[in-house]
């Protein structure tokens, strides 16, 4: 049996595949979220794949890890995947990737990009640089969602500081936010390229691969015709940086995920990996309906069907069998269900709250005051960064 502990706002993914695509496994696999992990006095033996590591609070990673190892005690009756302890969140796997000469692009959390122009001297070091010392252009997003950028390309640290101070004055927290170096991948037509390819215990599985003309490679700008369909089907054939994949999932610790990557002058660049990837059709894609949508998805539909045979296979190649009913007693510490309860608690509050909030900000009235506030702000705050306010 297969224990897929994902949260349960995350678990639309797993839970779609298992009621589409995989149905022939649902048997074999069962979604514990973590709410409900916290809550068990019997851990069954089998396969444990923990995914969603950057959506956790402390407890709850606290949580994971304390499963963990109690999983661990029981030795060769269980197989654990993606352990907590262990895993590279997204800024330090960028960072051993710099390292490693795998990137040579870097990202830093926004905190520790110091804006200050009196900084500009500072060298920097791998976890702080001075605004100065970046490689232009760069681009902003969230260090731990995946988003995208919230930015276009920015090439100066003036730029860099209005926009940092635009999206702390839209209410986002300065904590939250990367910078990140933009590494150009783009053909001699113009084209970018975004590969993805999912790792199942050491199995490769390529998955697609997306062209755009945006530098930033999302669905809404990707190329949908014969020419790019049949450059994905080659790759997902012929899965040519397989052994590199390895090396990328050996690095982030990770066992189980999806890569994003591209290619630069011939050389793999690491974009990210997620620990609980969308699957099958998100149902967030709006356009997944759109005829030239349709017609592209017929065209890479081979590909589509061996990756789910790859992908189901090395599923099964990873269940762990466990006696009928085997399991191990968890007693969990009292500070760790207090801290937990806790969390728990504030995130309820936080949900309240945010839901007020967007009901609010939904009126259409309030949006030109929310915008003239911001605009009003943003240059206050932008130069207070300059300054080396905090």
């Amino acid at each position: 049996m297969i224990y897929f502990v994902v949260t349960e706002t995350g678990s639309f993914s797993i839970r779609g595949y298992l009621a589409d695509q995989a149905r022939s496994l649902a048997d074999r696999m069962r979604v514990v979220l973590y709410g409900e992990l916290a809550q068990m006095r019997q851990l069954p033996l089998g396969t444990w794949v923990f995914t969603e590591h950057d959506q956790l609070d402390e407890p709850h990673r606290d949580l994971a890890t304390f499963v963990r190892d109690r999983l661990a005690a029981e030795g060769t009756s269980v197989r654990l995947m993606n352990d907590p302890r262990r895993v590279r969140m997204r800024l330090d796997l960028l960072r051993a990737a710099h390292r490693a000469g795998t990137n040579d692009h870097r990202a830093w959390r926004a905190t520790r990009v110091h804006l200050d122009a009196r900084a500009r001297s500072n060298a920097g070091d791998e976890h702080s640089i001075s605004a100065e010392s970046l490689r232009y252009p760069v681009f902003v997003r969230y260090a731990d969602k995946h988003a995208g950028s919230l930015t276009p390309l920015l090439d100066s640290p003036r730029s860099l500081a209005d926009a940092v101070a635009w999206l702390v004055a839209g209410g986002a927290s300065r904590h939250t936010l990367a910078v990140v170096e933009f590494c150009d991948t783009q053909d001699n037509q113009g084209v970018y390229r975004k590969y993805a390819a999912y790792n199942v215990a050491g199995t490769i599985v390529p998955r697609s691969l997306e062209c755009s003309r945006d530098w930033m490679v999302k669905w809404r700008a990707r190329i949908f015709d014969r020419e790019h369909a049949d450059e994905e089907l080659r790759y997902c054939e012929a899965n040519p940086h397989e052994a590199w994949i390895g090396e990328m999932f050996r690095l982030a610790r990770i066992d189980y995920g999806r890569i994003d990557y591209s290619v630069q002058a011939g050389v793999p660049r690491l974009w990210e990996i997620n620990t609980n990837p969308t699957i099958g059709r998100s149902p967030h894609n709006v356009l997944s309906d759109a005829a030239h949508v349709v017609a592209y998805r017929a065209m890479v539909a081979s590909a589509r069907a061996v990756f789910h045979e790859r992908f189901q296979k090395a599923w099964l190649a990873v269940d762990t069998p466990a006696g009928e009913g085997a399991s191990v007693e968890l007693q969990m510490p009292a500070a760790l269900t207090r801290a937990i309860d806790r969390a728990a608690k504030q995130r309820r509050n936080e949900k309240r709250v945010g839901s007020l909030v967007n009901i609010v900000a939904r009126q259409a009235w309030l949006k030109p005051v929310t915008h003239a506030v911001k605009r009003a702000l943003a240059p206050i705050m932008a130069a207070r960064l300059r300054d080396g306010s905090p």
